[in-house]
């Protein structure tokens, strides 16, 4: 006995990665650092799931309209990687790592003062951002002095530690690409009561004071304290809005143990000054509830192989991920077809001044004025159909997103009570296999419920790239349509989808869990 007892042991010895004080919840893929002092510190891959491309991108969405307004306005934004490795499906995709948990006042001054509270597990507050970067430079050099090939590699770039942009830390928070689009619109990334992940002000959670780091559960990416705890520094520059011209100082994220629960969300944002004055002496600013988590990023040029293929890799990329011209960037967050037709208005200016210039050269023949003007009529010829084509595909879209709907409500919804209460009572008779069979129906069922949520969801942010005029010609026809078939219960359906699309418009959020409810309500 006491032979197959030690066996076992040996087995969760070999098998199971320890726990220990700079990670109290260790994973088998954790990439782990040494520090001085014997510390070390974890990282987690945040893959963007877009593959290895050279110019792989993530489009997602950042901020709160709901809750915070202007200053968190939702705003289409991307991410890249920094390092190549394979997903959990087996798949090259690009990925930066993101510390795992929060900086501790123990790994924080195993650099900046070895010997002060060595061992401890809270965060490092109190320090300003120029503490930060005096501490990741030193720690860098440390890395790069005593455990180089510990770091991760960009073809022949070794990586190195920086603060997250915010949009990075705001793709991590939400779950980044290991969740679906559902979780990640959610203000807060958890199925359970956020109490289970987060520290929070109240009696409920924190009671106001910070917490030991890696207490509570991690969201799907293992991450932990995101949103609680402390507010975190980022090493971006606070604007008003995302895509706004005026900055300031600094943006930390994420809420600490002095937020309520009902202002904990994966957007929020806060700008912090870089100086504060005090009794009229000005210094660089800290405060109690702010501390920080690292990145492991890497240099984009990382070998001279890199630039080739950049360049062999550009075309595509902005044939595929550019509809505007370079000068112009702020276009690629307008619909689809309202990119288009601003090219087609400006190469139509373009047209109209060398026709203008033309004019006053001698020597230009009529001929070639004459293709000119057919020039022109073809850009308006296009023009048209690409309105056409928007309206098309609107219809297209809301048909598909009430089809989904209805049948959500009328095959899944309507008889998923039969089947729990058919459930309820093949237990009392005890017929096991009509129980395996009910129970396998009920799965069935909510699973297609998810699905359906999802492609509801997905129809949704396909209009929200369709011009207004055209998403509301679409309703109307639909309605038509529907109406010349006589589905009255269809065009109330629609209603409710049309609704629900104003919400998600508003907000630029999926909202599953209230449509799910709302489905379920329908009569």
């Amino acid at each position: 006995m006491k032979k197959i007892f030690l066996f076992f042991m040996l087995i969760l010895l070999i098998f199971i990665p320890c726990a220990h004080g700079a990670n109290p919840k260790p994973d088998s893929d954790d990439l782990v650092l040494p520090m001085p002092e014997g510390e070390s510190m974890v990282f987690r891959p945040v893959f963007i799931g877009e593959g290895d491309k050279p110019l792989a991108l993530k489009e997602f969405k950042v901020g709160d309209r709901a809750t915070a307004g202007f200053k968190e306005y939702p705003t289409s934004v991307v991410i890249g990687g920094s390092f190549i490795e394979h997903n959990p499906f087996g798949k090259p995709d690009w990925l930066y790592y993101m510390g795992k948990y929060e900086v501790t006042e123990s790994q924080y001054y195993a650099v900046m003062d070895p010997g002060k509270k060595k061992g401890s597990l809270k965060p490092i507050v109190n320090i300003s951002w120029f503490d930060a970067q005096e501490f990741i430079n030193k720690y860098n050099l440390w890395l790069f002095e005593n455990a180089k090939n510990k770091l991760p590699k960009n073809e022949d770039a070794t990586g190195f530690l920086r603060l997250p942009t915010e949009i990075e830390w705001e793709f991590a928070a939400r779950g980044g690409s290991a969740v679906d689009p559902g979780i990640f619109d959610k203000r807060t990334p958890y199925s359970g009561p956020l109490s289970k992940f987060e520290w929070f002000s109240g009696p409920s959670s924190s009671h106001g004071k910070i917490k030991n780091i890696g207490i509570l559960l991690p969201n799907d990416l293992k991450l932990y304290d995101m949103l609680g705890n402390v507010s975190e520094m980022t090493c971006s520059l606070y604007m008003l809005e995302y895509y706004q011209g005026r900055t300031g100082g600094f943006v930390s994220k994420g809420g600490n143990c002095f937020t309520s629960e009902s202002k904990i969300r994966s957007s929020l944002r806060d700008e912090i000054p870089f100086y504060k004055s005090i009794r009229g002496k000005t210094a660089p600013a800290h405060q109690p509830i702010l501390g920080m988590r690292l990145v492991m990023s890497s240099p984009i040029y990382a070998s001279r192989n890199t630039s080739k293929l950049l360049a062999t890799a550009w075309d595509e990329y902005v044939k595929t991920t550019r509809s505007a011209p370079v000068s112009k960037p702020i276009i690629k967050n307008l619909p689809r077809t309202t990119q288009t037709n601003y090219l087609i208005s400006d190469a139509m200016r373009s047209l109209k001044r060398l026709k203008a210039e033309l004019s006053k050269t001698a020597g230009v023949s009529r001929t070639a004025m004459d293709q000119l003007g057919l020039l022109s009529a073809s850009f308006q010829n296009i023009e048209s159909l690409v309105k056409k084509a928007e309206h098309d595909s609107a219809f297209a879209w809301i048909k598909v997103a009430s089809e989904t709907a209805y049948l959500i409500y009328t095959r899944e919804m309507k008889e998923l009570p039969g089947k729990q209460k058919a459930l309820e009572i093949a237990k009392k008779m005890g017929k096991s296999r009509l129980m395996d069979s009910l129970a396998m129906q009920i799965r069935d069922k909510k699973a297609n419920i998810k699905e359906g949520l999802s492609s509801y969801g997905f129809a949704f942010m396909q209009l929200e790239k369709i011009k207004k005029e055209s998403i509301e010609a679409g309703f109307k026809k639909y309605n038509d349509f529907l109406a010349r078939r006589g589905a009255k219960d269809q065009i109330r359906m629609l209603e409710l989808v049309k609704k629900h699309y104003k919400e998600y418009y508003l907000n630029r959020r999926l909202d599953i869990e209230k449509w799910k409810r709302d489905l379920e309500n329908f009569k």
